[in-house]
């Protein structure tokens, strides 16, 4: 165990640790033997010189600097002793002399440079002035003070001294005199300006005496004011105005709007506790308040406004005008404020209780006051009337009342908004077109025309009332000419043809030709066609008869017409036709033939808008069926018809769902067999009845 243990070698503890001295490595080593060497020797560094091809670059490497400061780096333009000799090299390389940029130097550099300039700027000195200047500018100087105020100015005076104790001559010390000095001119300068305002005290003393007098004035204006405004206040109305307007004439541009209310609002509530706005329109009392427009009403809130000018302004240098206290956006003047809480209560009230059918009443009391009304309380009160007006056309049945609701309408239409007054929106106006609409499809044409047309034209416009009568009431013309009428030589019935020119004027000429061409002449030719095949016909009744009609029935206006005229040509073709044939006219006479005729240039267009519209199509004839009254109807009353996918059992037409519901479901279900709209009855479903459009049929289809 021992002589294996001599044999190995002990470990050492940390203090038998052979101390050898190290060497500090500087880097030297690594330069020459790193890898960084290697890289720069196959570059071609040779180890001496600059880096780079023609060793420009640095020849040491850069050398870490300790800083002493807490600042960043840069914040100092200090540099390394490294920078300093790759620069001085770098010149001494250039063949040029270095000079050190460091910011020490340069800043002594600096210091050196002012210091040998010695620039010692001083301040230029303050103007003395003598004794003789002092007091030519009328300041008296003591004797004792002249001479040290001659010695400061530097005038050729000698220097004078004061005896402080026997014979002993103190002289004054220059810093005394200095601020000796310096008070005088303070004095001066006070003293001068003591001078000029005393000149301007007598100026100021007469624009004080001027305004005193000025404010006086107003006091006794003011007085004079009060005392007539509490004169006024155990007045009458009509004596309360008239000391109001003598009030103005007096002051022209005193503000007298609060006051005048506060006199005017006790007679006026009065007044409108017994007032009843239909009956009365106190039209006395609406021509006083537009008199007073200028004392009630402050200038912002007037029509014409004028420029206020105090009576004392000219008088006074200075503006003394008490401005008129300006009415914030958004609040209500005395006089509003009035006609808000007395007049709109009032008439609100009457417009509830008035019969809209009887618009007289309502639009003179409108007409009345509208002028001296605020504009919002006017607005409130269109509001109201126009609701009230648009129950009234959703109320009206044509059916049922024979009165048109243009007799109570056209008189509001001056006062109704744009938006109520557009037959395409939703207004009244339109409401008004979409009843006109149900009543052209169910009015009876043997009466004539609608009350009010005319003036239905005049509200819808040209071309949209044309187009209304085109769509709604022309294919019902040719239907009834087709059903009713009969050309009959012998005894021949023209009520159905003189119930289509009752609407002569309000529905265009050339409408009414391709009416006659449609539905009048090919019965009109046919006739003619048989008489003159007849064996006992008389030609020269035949052309009279023709005359007849053409001269006596039909005016020269429709005849005129390219389509109706191609119609009389070809009635006498038919005659010249028979008598060419002679005896075979009977059995070879060519049946009449009825063509359409273009419109020449010179026709009169249908439905030219007074708005230059584009130009409608051509007014297409087409008959409108029972199913399209009954779609009309339903939209009309807001009830849903809806397609079931189903038909009717015995007939085979097609059955219909009536219903209120918006879901489609309840309701009646029906069927359409000519123009009878016949309904499953609930209780047995094998029972189907006939129901007419009206109160019947809206019970049923909201299950009633």
């Amino acid at each position: 165990m021992d002589g294996d243990g001599e044999g190995q070698k002990r470990k050492r503890t940390f203090r038998q640790e052979s101390k050898k001295k190290v060497k500090l490595d500087d880097g030297s080593a690594k330069l020459k033997s790193g890898f960084g060497a290697k890289m720069l020797a196959k570059m071609g560094y040779k180890g001496d010189g600059g880096l780079g091809r023609e060793g420009e670059g640095i020849s040491e490497p850069i050398q870490v600097v300790m800083r002493g400061t807490k600042g960043g780096v840069g914040i100092v333009a200090e540099k390394s002793e490294q920078q300093r000799r790759e620069e001085r090299r770098k010149a001494e390389a250039n063949g040029e002399e270095y000079v050190d940029t460091s910011e020490e130097e340069r800043r002594a550099r600096k210091q050196k440079k002012a210091k040998a300039k010695g620039e010692a700027r001083t301040a230029a000195p303050r103007p003395k002035k003598t004794v003789f200047e002092m007091e030519a500018a009328g300041m008296h100087v003591p004797l004792a003070l002249q001479s040290i105020i001659d010695a400061t100015t530097g005038a050729s005076t000698p220097t004078s001294g004061v005896s402080l104790r026997g014979t002993d001559v103190v002289p004054f010390e220059s810093s005394l005199q200095a601020r000796v000095r310096r008070d005088l001119n303070s004095f001066s300068e006070a003293f001068e300006e003591l001078q000029i305002e005393a000149e301007a005290i007598p100026a100021q003393e007469w624009a004080l005496e001027k305004e005193l007098d000025a404010l006086e004035r107003q006091m006794e204006e003011a007085e004079d004011v009060r005392a007539r405004l509490e004169s006024l206040r155990a007045a009458s109305f009509t004596d309360a105005c008239e000391g109001l307007k003598s009030l103005r004439a007096a002051y022209p541009s005193k503000p007298l709007h609060r006051e005048s209310i506060a006199v005017i609002y006790p007679l006026f509530s009065d007044m409108i506790t017994s007032w009843s706005p239909l009956d009365d329109a106190l039209e006395q009392v609406a021509v006083a308040f537009a008199e007073l427009a200028d004392v009630i009403q402050p200038r912002s809130r007037r029509l014409t406004t004028q420029a206020y000018t105090h009576p004392s302004e000219a008088l006074v240098a200075r503006t003394t005008v008490d401005e008129e206290e300006a009415i914030k956006r958004g609040t209500t003047s005395s006089y509003e404020t009035m006609m808000l809480k007395l007049w709109l209560p009032t008439v609100s009230s009457a417009v509830t209780q008035w019969d809209v059918k009887n618009p007289h009443p309502m639009v003179h009391l409108l007409e009345t006051w509208t002028p001296v009304l605020p504009a919002f309380v006017a607005k409130r009160v269109l509001e109201q009337i126009t609701r009230k007006l648009s129950t009234s056309v959703h109320e009206w049945n044509p059916r049922k009342f024979k009165k048109s609701p243009h007799t109570w309408i056209v008189e509001w239409l001056p006062y109704l908004k744009p938006s109520d007054l557009d037959p395409k929106g939703t207004g009244l106006v339109a409401e008004v077109k979409r009843k006109l609409r149900h009543a052209l499809q169910s009015i009876d044409l043997s009466r004539g025309p609608l009350a009010g047309m005319e003036s239905w034209r005049k509200v819808f416009g040209r071309s949209e009332f044309d187009h209304l009568l085109t769509t709604h009431l022309v294919p019902r013309f040719a239907a009834y000419l087709r059903d009713n009428f009969e050309v009959n030589p012998a005894e021949q019935d023209l009520a159905p043809l003189e119930a289509v020119f009752a609407w002569k004027g309000l529905v265009s000429n050339q409408v009414i030709g391709e009416l006659l061409r449609a539905q009048f002449f090919p019965k009109f030719l046919d006739i003619i066609h048989q008489w003159l095949s007849s064996e006992e016909v008389v030609f020269a009744e035949v052309e009279k008869w023709i005359e007849w009609w053409r001269n006596e029935i039909l005016k020269a206006d429709i005849n005129a017409l390219p389509s109706v005229a191609s119609c009389w040509d070809e009635a006498y073709t038919l005659i010249n036709q028979a008598l060419d044939l002679g005896d075979a006219r009977m059995t070879d006479l060519p049946a009449p033939r009825v063509e359409s005729v273009r419109a020449s240039p010179e026709t009169p267009q249908f439905s030219k808008s007074v708005n230059k519209d584009p130009p409608r199509p051509a007014p297409q004839l087409e008959e409108m069926s029972f199913k399209d009254v009954v779609e009309e109807y339903c939209a009309e009353e807001n009830l849903l018809l809806i397609p079931l996918r189903e038909a009717h059992d015995t007939t085979g037409l097609p059955l219909f769902r009536i219903t209120a519901s918006a879901t489609g479901r309840g309701g009646a279900v029906a069927y359409l067999k000519g123009d009878i709209l016949w309904v499953q009855n609930k209780k047995d479903k094998s029972v189907w009845e006939p129901q007419g459009l009206g109160e019947g049929l809206v019970a049923k289809a909201e299950g009633k």
